[in-house]
């Protein structure tokens, strides 16, 4: 019982933020970025992955927010590789981490700690660019066929009992802070 509350109570409102943030932003890639991001992609294949590791570096994402974000590229078009890099390096770079290696180490421990997440996502994300290639599989035309597992009405029934978990949760924290507040 204690499990069930922590997963649909303390850890579902730990995660809420994140996750909501991340779903608005590949809403917002979906609708505008083009279409066409396939072709350039797939001609600068390295280029759009050092790319995503230059967004990904200084963007504050964990990888509640970064999945979704990284989702909705590969259907627009983005290499499977570059979205691999945004994965790997977004959440492994966020400032939280970046003040401590600097603080507890020094500025050469933190260089050498960038440099190495920027080569490990890179290298990464050719073997999983290879890996596609040798398959001769689309990703963008895989993205999205685990939801035709189940029928649109338990999806949207999932759907909605999440966001219902979500803003009870909220709501439930909301009322427990300003009792804390009022109290103290």
């Amino acid at each position: 019982m204690r499990g069930l509350k922590y997963a649909y109570g303390e850890l579902l409102t730990d995660i809420a933020k994140p996750f909501i943030i991340g779903v608005l932003i590949a809403g917002i890639i979906t609708f505008f970025f083009p279409d066409d991001l396939t072709l350039w992609a797939n001609d600068h294949s390295f280029l759009s992955m050092l790319f995503m590791l230059a967004a990904g570096i200084p963007m504050y994402v964990c990888a509640t927010s970064s999945t979704p974000i990284a989702a909705a590229l590969i259907l627009k078009g983005l290499n499977p590789g570059a979205a691999l890099v945004f994965l790997l390096a977004g959440p492994a770079t966020n400032a939280a981490t970046i003040n401590i290696v600097k603080n507890i180490f020094n500025t050469r421990a933190l260089i050498i700690y960038l440099s190495m997440i920027a080569i490990c996502s890179l290298a990464m994300g050719v073997f999983v660019d290879f890996v596609y290639e040798i398959f001769d599989v689309q990703a963008s035309a895989v993205v999205g066929q685990a939801s035709e597992l189940f029928p649109e009405s338990i999806q949207l029934t999932a759907a909605v009992i999440l966001t219902g978990l979500i803003i009870f949760n909220m709501i439930s924290n909301f009322r427990r802070q300003a009792r804390h507040a009022l109290s103290h």
